[in-house]
């Protein structure tokens, strides 16, 4: 029987209160809200391995739209003069197209905003997988970059763990989250997205992920599904303990002393 592991996508300074704060986005869903809900996954059972993810930029990533103009546009872009957040640019990078959403700066390696949020958990045991470190091309999967080119550790850390399952959460929803799940089911495991554990960047976007995880087979559930499992399972072993170390006295009218447990 295969392990299960818990991903948690991101949830970084910067996508919860910082520069790209998921509260300021069109959805205008609050990321912090997730680090509770996260912290009760990561001690509601024994997961065979939790991996953190995290958006580790250089400073002049392709994604910045500070860094816009210092990348040659391909003739196909519907932006080639001033970008602003959120436009999508086609960038031309030795020759090939290369499609790109721009965001403001995030993420920056060793920065305040690439740390986890404070209040999340991160057990000793666990393990950090880190995307996004090539300057010109984004990595929105914790497994590829979005070219599909070069891979991150997080494929291997699985197998070399025996992981069959996967339970992913954090943020964004509808870019990070869902990258890392498709790829997850496409490479193998049996992929499950918790929803309330999560938060987005547009209802549309949102939505349409949801719509394509279970075109594909992809769970969606809730943290619930998780924890209420886990508390059910305590209540049972709490009740087979008591009874199987209730004493048993013999009746009154014995005058033997036997007792078992």
């Amino acid at each position: 029987m295969g392990g299960k592991a818990l991903i948690v996508v991101d949830v970084q300074n910067d996508f919860l209160t910082g520069t790209l704060s998921l509260s300021d986005c069109p959805a205008k869903q609050d990321g912090v809200k997730t680090v509770p809900v996260i912290n009760k996954l990561i001690n509601s059972r024994d997961w065979d391995l939790i991996v953190y993810t995290f958006d580790w930029h250089p400073n002049s990533h392709i994604s910045f739209v500070t860094n816009s103009h210092k990348f040659p546009k391909h003739p196909d872009s519907p932006v080639t003069e001033k970008a602003e957040v959120y436009n999508k640019v086609i960038f031309d990078i030795n020759g090939s197209r290369r499609e790109q959403v721009l965001w403001p700066p995030h993420c920056i390696q060793g920065s305040w905003g690439a740390e986890l949020h404070k209040d999340l958990i991160v057990p000793a045991n666990s393990c950090r997988v880190y995307k996004g470190l090539s300057k010109d091309v984004d990595s929105y999967s914790a497994f590829y970059d979005n070219d599909k080119v070069n891979e991150t550790n997080l494929r291997q850390l699985l197998l070399d763990q025996a992981i069959d399952t996967t339970f992913i959460c954090g943020v964004a929803t509808d870019v990070c989250v869902n990258f890392t799940a498709v790829d997850s089911h496409e490479i193998g495991f049996k992929t499950h997205v918790i929803m309330d554990a999560c938060a987005g960047v547009t209802h549309e976007g949102v939505r349409g992920s949801m719509e394509k995880w279970k075109s594909l087979g992809i769970s969606v559930i809730s943290s619930d599904e998780i924890t209420e499992g886990k508390e059910e399972k305590k209540k049972i072993k709490e009740v087979v303990v008591r009874r199987s170390t209730r004493v048993r006295r013999p009746p009154a009218r014995y005058s033997d002393t036997w007792v078992a447990s």
